[in-house]
């Protein structure tokens, strides 16, 4: 019988497999939570381990709502590290889950229950909410991570584990203090007072409200997951023969501000992220202390052409700028045009009733003529 030590090695060994094999996941964002897939442990059956924890990370790609990260972490050597007993209790799991740095994460075991069956167990551990497992069953020859058969178990495991896409919340706002919400052409409510929150999936809707006395209004929001999404949706009175154009073009300011802000707030958070990733503090660990910005054209060229430094993490510190570039010029578009389309919005919209009230109020005509004269007096509305 294998050592733990022994043990220990191989699972580290298919730690290194699983890596080379990796897929390209999704990279975590504000409309997709990460999960980390943690190498799952094994005594036995270590090709069928790490083609089914290659298997789950592909599943959680293309499940709605969920990314992968990249990080690749192995049960055995954690609970190693940690002393921990081979099958991790609730204390352990969460200091997994410190070690890590991960809010939920995927862990199991595997074992040949046979020498044609492998069996195991899937858990999946979230920070403050209680543990989900499912069992797993399945022929030993399932050893490559694209099999079919083997996709589908990993697939089936993963929205069993998750109970499928992260939910959010969709608050409505609109014209009308009454109102019916349909989202995605099913009816999903009322609303009082001019607002309602509902929960539905993260990802992409479509949101129409209707009301007596309104136009019916529609529009695209994405529902950000385990987060309160607003989308206001203006109605336009259905006996109006007369259009407001300078309301309607407020409004559009004011959403294209937001549109543009969310735009702006996001690239802000995407530049801090790349500032405190990993990756990028060894990158600038490459450079003296004088050099204030590593990300400076002649800076990449400097260490590129520097063969005393790392070339990977040189490579990597590289992408990372370019990247960081990008959103940046992004903050630096989106942040102005975020002001000036908000301004402009709610300029129109404060002058907008300027049109009606001059049209509005009392107007004397005389009239005279041959045959005698008059006044004719009326009040417009």
């Amino acid at each position: 019988m294998m050592t733990r030590a022994q043990r220990t090695g191989l699972a580290a060994v298919v730690a290194l497999l699983a890596c080379s094999n990796a897929a390209h996941a999704a990279e975590p964002s504000p409309t997709a939570l990460p999960i980390t897939v943690v190498v799952l442990r094994t005594d036995d059956a270590y090709d069928q381990a790490g083609a089914l924890t290659q298997a789950l990370r592909s599943a959680i790609k293309d499940a709605p709502g969920w990314s992968v990260r990249e990080e690749d972490f192995s049960l055995e050597v954690l609970t190693l590290s940690l002393q921990c007993d081979d099958r991790p209790d609730a204390g352990c799991q969460a200091r997994i889950a410190d070690q890590i740095k991960s809010d939920r994460y995927i862990w199991g075991m595997l074992r040949k229950s046979s020498d044609t069956e492998v069996e195991g167990e899937l858990h999946l551990w979230t920070r403050g909410k209680p543990e989900s497992s499912v069992p797993v069953k399945y022929s030993a020859n399932l050893t490559e991570a694209n099999d079919e058969p083997l996709r589908k178990i990993a697939a089936e495991a993963i929205a069993k584990l998750t109970g499928g896409p992260p939910s959010g919340a969709l608050r409505v706002r609109t014209g009308a203090a009454q109102a019916s919400v349909f989202i995605d052409g099913k009816p999903a409510g009322n609303v009082h007072n001019g607002e309602a929150t509902f929960t539905v999936t993260a990802g992409p809707h479509d949101v129409r409200v209707k009301s007596a006395g309104f136009l019916d209004s529609q529009a695209s929001v994405v529902v950000l997951p385990v987060a309160t999404t607003d989308v206001a949706l203006s109605q336009m009175p259905a006996e109006s023969t007369q259009t407001n154009w300078k309301r309607m073009g407020g409004f559009i300011g004011l959403g294209a501000g937001a549109v543009f802000g969310s735009v702006a707030v996001i690239s802000s958070v995407q530049v801090a992220s790349i500032q405190s990733d990993a990756r990028y503090v060894a990158y600038r660990g490459l450079f003296t202390e004088n050099v204030e910005d590593v990300c400076a054209l002649e800076n990449r060229r400097a260490i590129q052409d520097d063969f005393t430094a790392d070339a990977k993490t040189a490579r990597k510190g590289i992408e990372l700028c370019e990247k960081a570039d990008t959103f940046m010029a992004l903050q630096y578009v989106f942040y102005p045009l975020a002001v000036a389309s908000a301004g402009v919005g709610a300029y129109l919209l404060v002058t907008s009733d300027g049109q009606r009230a001059e049209r509005a109020g009392w107007s004397v005509q005389p009239s005279v003529g041959l045959g005698g004269g008059g006044v004719d007096v009326t009040y417009r509305w």
